[in-house]
C-alpha cells in the first residue's frame, strides 16, 4: 500500500510570518489541529494546536507573534509514493502523530497515524472477509468435511 493510498484530506498550510491568531483561525476554519508550515510549497515546519496552546497560550506569546515563533521545526515528511512500512518507520522512530507528504520538495498532503490505523483496518478487514469466506465456504471442488457418526453402542 502506498502513502497516497492513506491521505484523503488535502493538506492545509500557513506562511511562516503569519500570525498565532492566523493559525488558530485557519484551524478552525479548516476543522483541523495541524498545519504544514510552508514556504514556497515546502514544508519548513510544523504547527498543531497543542503548540498554539502550550507553546504560545501558556507562555504569554503575543498572538500577534509569528507562527515561525512555536513551530516545531526539523519536519519529518515521507514521499506520496513510498510503501506505507516507510511511514510506519518513521512515525515509530521520530514519535510523531503526523507526517507532511512531499512530492519531491512540494508538500502535497498529510498523513495521520490515525489515517494509518483506519488503512490498514480496512486492509485487514478485506483480508479477514477473504479468510472468513474460504472457512465457512469450501472451494469448488473441495469436498465437504464428512460428519463424524458416534458408532451405535
Amino acid at each position: 500500500m502506498k502513502i497516497a493510498d492513506l491521505t484523503a484530506r488535502p493538506v492545509v498550510t500557513i506562511r511562516p510570518d503569519a500570525t498565532i491568531r492566523e493559525a488558530a483561525a485557519l484551524m478552525a476554519r479548516a476543522g483541523v489541529g495541524c498545519l504544514v508550515v510552508a514556504e514556497h510549497d515546502r514544508p519548513v515546519g510544523m504547527v498543531t494546536d497543542r503548540d498554539l496552546v502550550v507553546r504560545a497560550m501558556a507562555t504569554g506569546f503575543p498572538v500577534d507573534g509569528r507562527v515561525d515563533g512555536v513551530m516545531t521545526t526539523g519536519v519529518v515528511a515521507v514521499d506520496r509514493h513510498a510503501d506505507v512500512r516507510d511511514a510506519i518507520a518513521a512515525f515509530h522512530h521520530h514519535a510523531v502523530r503526523r507526517l507532511p507528504v512531499v512530492d519531491g520538495d512540494a508538500v502535497v498532503g498529510l498523513v495521520s497515524l490515525d489515517d494509518l490505523v483506519a488503512g490498514l483496518s480496512k486492509v485487514f478487514a478485506d483480508v479477514t472477509h477473504g479468510l472468513t469466506a474460504q472457512l465457512v465456504f469450501p472451494h469448488g471442488g473441495d469436498e465437504a468435511p464428512v460428519p463424524a457418526v458416534s458408532a451405535p453402542t
